[in-house]
């Protein structure tokens, strides 16, 4: 048959004094308790028993404690003072991001995870602050918004020196992937380059450089094997251009070759104005000498609207018409700047090693057909006759 103690609500255990021995259970708050005879209610502070150690607010183990294949289970805290080891798996929080591990104390071994490249260190917006580590191996990518410091090759010479900005590297070879390099690259480099550098360059290049050069449209416009120009147009940054001779050359040739086609030299001014009735100079070519005594030119080829003029002056000036050779609209002027008001218009003496032959004619009826309006001073030749004739200014007259 069933044993039944002493039973009752806590105020009514309170209000009694049980005997020593006398077992008391109370039946709302489900604890035993021992009467010794003196204190009101029992007590629960037997040693041994259940009721005791959960009265006890700070119980203590007597010895190690054996879980015998169980669990600890439970809500609340575990405050350890010591050392916690464990052979087999740590399960820290349930995943779901509310759970907060806090590490006062310094971490000694290695941080390795179970499986690779599989766990992340913080995620893009829970990241870490600050990481100071002795050396960062990276397999693979590594992604930073700025990275400060210097790049250091395996042999300990200084790549990047984060003092100067300068990647001051003796030899940079290779082909640089897309993304190594940003798009806009603001820092200098210093040094060789060799393998294919794709995108602008903005800034100052200082150095020599080897290979072809390709125009956007991947024309070729500098030939590095021979060193000759493909550009189909060229726009100088001055007014000069200056070509200089190697030092072992005895002149500078420049050529026009074309391929199965005419070559041409123009020379252009463009203008916004109206040109059409200028007599302003259309293009120059100069011979000149630049030595100890200054830069000058000895003789010019000039072009304007409708006239070419080729002038020889050793003082340079080519103000004196007399020097003057001017070709206008198919007439040639010889000692003057023109126009010419025949084929040939000469300032001055002429001279010939030869013969010189005047217009012949065969009658005074082609003569005069031919001559319209002579002059005084014409000399022709008419063959009927066999006669030379001048012209005196009012009529021919036969000269021999």
């Amino acid at each position: 048959m069933a044993l039944q103690v002493r039973r009752g609500t806590n105020a009514e255990r309170l209000g009694i004094t049980p005997l020593a021995g006398e077992l008391i259970y109370v039946t709302d708050t489900k604890q035993l308790y021992i009467g010794d005879g003196t204190t009101a209610g029992g007590t629960t502070s037997i040693a041994g028993t259940i009721d005791a150690l959960l009265a006890d607010t700070s119980p203590q183990l007597g010895g190690e404690l054996d879980l015998n294949g169980n669990n600890i289970t439970g809500t609340g805290n575990i405050n350890i003072t010591g050392t916690i080891s464990a052979s087999g798996n740590i399960n820290l929080g349930d995943g779901a991001g509310s759970d907060i591990l806090v590490i006062g104390g310094a971490i000694q071994g290695n941080l390795e995870p179970n499986t690779d490249i599989t766990w992340n260190l913080g995620s893009f917006n829970k990241q870490f602050k600050e990481a100071w580590v002795s050396q960062l191996n990276v397999e693979n990518q590594l992604t930073a918004g700025r990275i400060m410091g210097d790049i250091i090759a395996d042999d300990s010479t200084v790549v990047f020196d984060s003092s100067t900005g300068l990647v001051a590297s003796a030899q940079l070879t290779g082909t640089l992937p897309a993304g190594v390099i940003p798009a806009a690259m603001s820092s200098n480099i210093t040094g060789n380059l060799t393998g294919n550098a794709n995108g602008s360059h903005t800034g100052t290049f200082d150095g020599d450089m080897t290979g072809s050069l390709f125009a956007d449209d991947s024309t070729l416009v500098v030939d590095g094997i021979n060193g000759s120009m493909h550009a189909s147009s060229f726009i100088p940054n001055g007014n000069i251009i200056e070509v200089s001779s190697i030092s072992a050359a005895t002149s500078v040739k420049q050529q026009i070759i074309s391929l199965d086609l005419d070559s041409e030299l123009i020379l252009t001014r463009k203008s916004a104005s109206d040109l059409s009735a200028s007599s302003a100079t259309l293009g120059t070519i100069s011979f000149g000498v630049e030595d100890s005594n200054g830069a000058k030119s000895g003789a010019i080829i000039l072009g304007n609207r409708n006239s070419l003029y080729l002038m020889a002056d050793s003082a340079g000036a080519f103000s004196d018409a007399a020097l003057a050779v001017t070709l206008t609209d198919g007439k040639l002027a010889v000692g003057s700047f023109g126009p010419a008001t025949e084929k040939l218009d000469v300032v001055g003496n002429i001279k010939a090693s030869g013969s010189i032959q005047p217009g012949v004619y065969a009658d005074n009826t082609a003569r005069d057909a031919a001559i319209t309006s002579p002059v005084a001073g014409m000399m022709v030749f008419n063959t009927t006759g066999t006669k030379f004739q001048g012209y005196t200014g009012s009529a021919w007259a036969d000269l021999n």
